[in-house]
């Protein structure tokens, strides 16, 4: 099945990590080495809300058009961050949002790349703030599929971090993981 068809399955995972996510635990690391829990939350509602625009056809924003700026944290950024994801899951299950492009740029790659943003992210966010998260098995292998197509160009442009070796038994999702530069062991302190 496309990324399309795992979009729901996913957020719906992603809902009870975000909603439990302590105010004790925002300035914990999280996997992504430069960023607190707090700032890639931060990041991800800028970001997943860019991206849900990009699925449903509608202008970004032109002074942030990917949602990179910041300054998106507030005291309801739970409940935004749910809902924000849930309105992507919508945009990017619409078939025709998988259509033509954005900024020259083949929504294809770019629903794909949203969707492995939000299971990337939303494990960050999960491990950041000391849980565990298990998305399902066909969504897994199908961000797998999407990474071994597009890891290299990511790691390449800054978008993940170097190639991470977990060897040739890995898990799917532990590849997912490796190919966007992150160490499947990896645990807040």
């Amino acid at each position: 099945m496309p990324s399309k068809d795992h979009f729901h399955s996913v957020v719906a995972t992603l809902q009870p990590v975000i909603h439990g996510i302590g105010e004790d635990r925002l300035d914990a690391p999280t996997p992504c080495t430069e960023w607190t829990v707090r700032d890639l939350a931060d990041h991800f509602l800028g970001t997943s809300e860019a991206m849900r625009r990009a699925g449903a056809d509608e202008a970004r924003d032109p002074d942030d058009p990917w949602g990179t700026a910041g300054g998106h944290l507030t005291p309801t950024w739970r409940v935004d961050l749910s809902a924000q994801l849930t309105g992507l899951a919508d945009a990017w299950a619409r078939e025709e949002a998988w259509q033509g492009e954005v900024d020259g740029t083949p929504k294809q790659g770019m629903g794909d790349m949203a969707y492995v943003e939000v299971m990337l992210h939303g494990w960050d966010l999960a491990r950041g703030s000391g849980q565990d998260v298990a998305f399902d098995p066909d969504a897994v292998a199908q961000a797998r599929a999407v990474m071994e197509q597009i890891g290299r160009m990511g790691r390449d442009g800054g978008a993940f971090g170097a190639l991470v070796d977990v060897g040739d038994d890995a898990s799917d999702w532990d590849v997912v993981l490796a190919e966007a530069g992150r160490d499947p062991q990896w645990r807040t302190g």
